[in-house]
């Protein structure tokens, strides 16, 4: 019933190369050369709260759209604007009109319009077409290409490149008309009036805007840095839901997997990937004791794909994954584009990520009547899958040995259990890992944490203290260790201050003990003996959380890609964030909502000469809830590992409701 392919970054990038948009499809070159008289046009659309502003009509009354994509493109609903003013413009980098109006025309009948371009003047970023209505409201397009519509995602798309201080005249004129056609896949219904659309678009493709055009806007980096090969691993998180059938998902999903990055010219990044191991296990079902679990490992299948992407000179990798559309038997499944930004960490070549996806699940038809289901149908709508996912990238060593890995490790795990009869556990441990640079370690000290959800939708906690033990492990020349974790097994970075282990097991006897469970820890190099300083460092601020209610509400958690966390000093820092929770309110079998709100708030901060970090901040609004974040800061202060916890009451861990993990990565 459920989507079991990989959904993060790995397969959405190599889905599709080429973009095209739903109707501005003629393409335009990074030259702005000056027209001689040319003519645009295009047509004019707008909510019916605002059309009715513009012209004598009756507003149209539209449906609000679902928090998902749905199944066609563009925003419906939409009326054509008859009669207004259009008139051609330059505008500063805020916005603003510069000098004269450089040419008018009246929308037709049908909302069409076209108009001249005096000679000289250059298609451009900043060279705009507009309406305007009463209540100085406005709707305006970048003229980068002949076919120039007007309407909400036109005016959002220029909003965004406003808000995001990019520099309007020096904008490549063939990227904005492909982030335009990119925005245009989304399926979006129209609001009744621009206030409400814009909040709509931003809620459903804001983000994915928003990395768009910082890497449009950005100036391209240096790739000869980033260049070499690359071992990432994921921990996915989803909720599924069945509209209204009267059963949902809790999956989690892992992989790991091989990248090769190679300098293209211009900031372009030559990607080839190589799939490995990877895990993906679902509860579905109902809070009734009968939700059942099923795991699927895969071993590595050496298949490998090629995609570019683009690096610029703010740490960041951008890679697009495109619109997407499968068929696997009886259900089909759409997934909307999405922009993955990849933050570099100051001090060597890591690279983390936190991927927001979301796809549509549909019934599927067979058209030729072969016997075969071959296409969706788009008026069998299944169900809504909501997927969240922290992978991060560490280059390999070539010539690796046990005597590189060497010193103390500050340990952050996270650990998620499936089982039937059983239901939810998610684990988190933070302990030190001394490596003695022959291939043996020592664990020691840390605190375990646990939040439990049974089989009928009730919560526990559990909080002690991990024992303490010893190992032994081989490092490989390419970094890969082995002979300690799972199937996918662990590896080091190229400056061996990072390593990562995730591991999967489970089993599907269906004798009612079916289970499953993915453990990822993560460890970096702690300060040896002279901890860095934190005053006035900035991190991105990457989390991936789950929060299991009392009331049998299930949320994953996880905050925008610009929240970030500033220490004012060795003792304060300020957490700003966008928080996102995905909900199943009151029940698995609940339908997918979501929740956002804009954090603002103080941290108390306490830090030592080993590293060690707490984070504790009250309750954002009042309340008695109290949020922690204990962990580590690497030995250079480039990165940061933690546990996040909130406990509703402030009364210590045994009543925490949600466990997760955080990295901070250091901003240049």
């Amino acid at each position: 019933m459920y989507s079991f392919k990989r959904l993060a970054l790995l397969s959405a990038v190599t889905a599709s190369l080429a973009v095209t948009g739903c109707s501005n499809s003629s393409s335009s070159n990074d030259d702005t050369a000056d027209t001689q008289g040319t003519e645009v046009g295009g047509k004019v659309t707008a909510p019916g709260g605002m059309v009715a502003q513009l012209e004598p009509r009756s507003p149209l009354e539209v449906a609000v759209a679902f928090f998902v994509p749905g199944a066609a493109a563009a925003i419906t609903g939409l009326e054509p604007v008859e009669g207004a003013d259009v008139e051609l413009i330059r505008v500063d980098n805020d916005g603003n009109q510069i000098g004269e109006v450089l040419a008018r025309t009246t929308t037709s009948i049908t909302g069409d319009y076209t108009l001249t371009v005096p000679d000289g003047t250059s298609l451009a970023g900043n060279l705009i077409v507009r309406i305007s209505g009463s209540n100085n409201q406005q709707l305006r397009s970048q003229v980068v290409e002949q076919e120039v519509d007007i309407d909400p995602i036109s005016e959002f798309v220029l909003q965004k490149f406003i808000e995001r201080g990019a520099d309007l005249d020096s904008l490549e004129t063939d990227k904005i008309v492909k982030l335009r056609g990119q925005a245009d896949e989304f399926d979006l219904t129209a609001e009744a009036d621009l206030s409400s659309m814009f909040a709509k678009l931003d809620e459903e493709i804001g983000d994915f805007v928003e990395g768009q055009v910082d890497s449009i806007s950005t100036p391209e980096g240096d790739v000869t840095e980033i260049a070499g090969d690359f071992r990432s691993s994921a921990l996915n998180l989803e909720l599924h839901d069945s509209d209204g059938q009267g059963f949902g998902t809790f999956a989690t999903d892992t992989y790991s997997d091989d990248f090769t990055f190679t300098d293209k010219g211009d900031g372009e990044v030559g990607v080839t990937l190589s799939a490995n191991a990877s895990a993906y296990a679902y509860l579905g079902g109902a809070d009734d004791g009968s939700a059942m679990v099923e795991y699927y490992p895969e071993l590595a299948d050496n298949e490998t794909e090629s995609f570019t992407g683009t690096y610029s000179s703010n740490g960041v990798l951008t890679l697009e994954g495109e619109f997407e559309e499968d068929i696997d038997g009886d259900f089909g499944f759409r997934h909307p584009p999405v922009t993955y930004r990849l933050q570099k960490t100051t001090a060597n070549n890591l690279f983390f990520l936190l991927a927001q996806e979301a796809a549509v699940r549909y019934r599927t038809i067979d058209t030729d009547e072969d016997g075969e289901k071959d296409a969706i149908d788009p008026e069998q709508k299944d169900g809504d899958e909501v997927m969240r996912s922290l992978e991060y990238f560490a280059r390999l060593p070539e010539n690796a040995t046990n005597s590189d890995l060497s010193g103390d490790f500050g340990l952050v795990s996270l650990f998620t259990y499936l089982g039937e009869g059983a239901g939810i556990r998610v684990e988190s441990e933070q302990s030190t890992v001394s490596f003695d640079g022959a291939g043996n370690f020592v664990l020691t000290g840390g605190s375990l944490l646990e939040i439990a959800r049974d089989a009928t939708g009730g919560t526990t906690t559990l909080s002690g203290t991990p024992d303490d033990g010893s190992g032994s492990l081989t490092l490989e020349s390419n970094g890969t260790i082995s002979d300690i974790g799972g199937p996918a097994n662990g590896f080091v970075n190229d400056t061996f201050d990072f390593l990562a282990v995730p591991d999967f097991d489970g089993a599907n006897p269906n004798d009612g003990n079916d289970f499953a469970e993915i453990h990822h820890s993560l460890m970096i190099k702690l300060p040896d003996g002279s901890a860095p300083t934190l005053a006035d460092r900035t991190y991105r601020v990457f989390l991936l959380s789950a929060t299991f209610r009392d009331n049998g509400s299930i949320f994953l958690n996880n905050t925008g890609f610009d929240s970030t966390v500033t220490f004012t000093s060795e003792t304060a820092a300020e957490i700003t964030a966008d928080y996102v929770s995905i909900v199943k309110s009151g029940g698995l079998a609940a339908e997918v909502g979501k929740e956002t709100f804009a954090l603002k708030n103080t941290l108390d901060v306490s830090f030592d000469s080993s590293g060690a970090l707490s984070m504790t901040a009250s309750q954002a609004g009042g309340g008695d809830g109290v949020t922690t974040m204990d962990g580590f800061i690497s030995h250079d202060g480039s990165l940061g590992l933690l546990r996040t916890a909130f406990d509703p009451d402030g009364t210590g861990p045994a009543s925490i409701e949600e466990l997760g993990l955080v990295v901070l990565v250091e901003l240049p």
